[in-house]
């Protein structure tokens, strides 16, 4: 019965330890700061993750004047970058959200996406915008004020 006792206080704090190092879903939602200084809004829809535009850099280095000018689309060349979606269709996958896209209004371009947390550091995610092998990954901080 000692033997039994023990095999299970060992087995439950392993899965206790195995769980709290994961990352859920509802980790991702909040505000994160990227390197540049511009926030994304992370939020969910049903089983759907979605990124916003919620501040922009202070000195952004395209689109002075706030709105999507180098959208290809001239209709939505006028629209003004805040509140605007960049993160479209991601989905939670053992740990990561993926299978979705980034819209980069610096270039008007739409990239694959992959953004995942920091198991160590919740508090840290990384967007990873790729396009075939090419890829260039962006850090970012929860905003927690």
């Amino acid at each position: 019965m000692f033997t039994t006792m023990k095999f299970i206080t060992i087995l439950l704090i392993s899965c206790f330890i195995i769980s709290s190092s994961t990352v859920s879903p509802e980790t991702y939602i909040g505000k994160w700061k990227i390197e540049g200084g511009s926030i994304i809004e992370i939020y969910k829809e049903g089983d759907t993750f979605f990124g916003k535009i919620d501040k922009r850099a202070d000195n952004p280095l395209c689109n002075l004047n706030g709105l999507d000018n180098k959208n290809p689309n001239k209709e939505l060349q006028k629209r003004p970058l805040l509140g605007m979606i960049i993160l479209d269709q991601l989905q939670y996958n053992d740990g990561v959200l993926s299978d979705g896209t980034i819209y980069n209004a610096d270039s008007g371009k739409i990239y694959d996406v992959k953004v995942w947390i920091n198991s160590d550091d919740k508090d840290i995610c990384y967007i990873r915008a790729y396009k075939s092998f090419l890829f260039k990954t962006f850090k970012a901080t929860r905003v927690t004020h």
